[in-house]
Formats: C-alpha cells, sequence, structure tokens
C-alpha cells in the first residue's frame, strides 16, 4: 500500500511540475513598426503623409521619419508620436529621385519605402 501512496504521489508531482511550467507566460514579441506612404511618386515640392502602426512601442513614444543616404541612415527633423498604437506624418520633398525612407523609435525600425520625386 506505501508503494501504491509514493507512486501516486510522484505522479502528482510531476503533473503539478509540468503544469506550472506550462502556465508560465510565453516572451513578449519584440516591437514593430509599420510605414506606408500616400504616395509612391510625387513632383518636387508636394507632400507626403506616412501613416503607420506600432505594436510594443510605448504609447506617447515619438517616431522619427529618416533618409537613406549612401549606406547610412539620417533622421530628418520629421516626428510624430504614437497615439493609440498609430502614427501620421507629413514631410514635403525638395531634392528629385528614388528617396528610400522609413520611421525609427530608439531601436525599433520600420521596412523601408521608396517615393519617387519628379
Amino acid at each position: 500500500m506505501n508503494v501504491r501512496i509514493a507512486a501516486v504521489s510522484l505522479a502528482s508531482a510531476a503533473l503539478v511540475a509540468v503544469g506550472a511550467t506550462a502556465a508560465v507566460a510565453a516572451p513578449a514579441p519584440a516591437p514593430s513598426i509599420t510605414l506606408k506612404a500616400n504616395h509612391t511618386t510625387v513632383k518636387l515640392g508636394d507632400v507626403v503623409t506616412f501613416t503607420g502602426k506600432s505594436a510594443g512601442v510605448k504609447e506617447g513614444s515619438k517616431v522619427t521619419l529618416q533618409v537613406k543616404s549612401g549606406a547610412t541612415w539620417k533622421s530628418l527633423p520629421v516626428t510624430a508620436k504614437v497615439n493609440h498604437s498609430a502614427y501620421k506624418l507629413t514631410d514635403k520633398f525638395q531634392k528629385k529621385g528614388v528617396q528610400v525612407l522609413r520611421v525609427k523609435d530608439g531601436a525599433t525600425v520600420s521596412k523601408a519605402v521608396s517615393v519617387t520625386v519628379r
């Protein structure tokens, strides 16, 4: 009888341990930001509106628009605050050519979008 009690106790302890392990929360996903431009081709001097959504980015955080210059990214003086996991900002292009842009919040960056300025 004692062996039977010991076996049941051991099996119960094992089930509790497995259940406790399964109940541990998974780590939060990495923060992310999306970016969309309302126009992908514009005339010189036209305004482009950029919008996006964020996940895991703190409300009120400031996203900064960046443009690719050679192999580096340069921050533009264009920012917006994240509100309800979304943001909206605008920029006027004064240089012709293909402009490659992204937004950044700390170490979190969006995928790049291209705007052709004619």
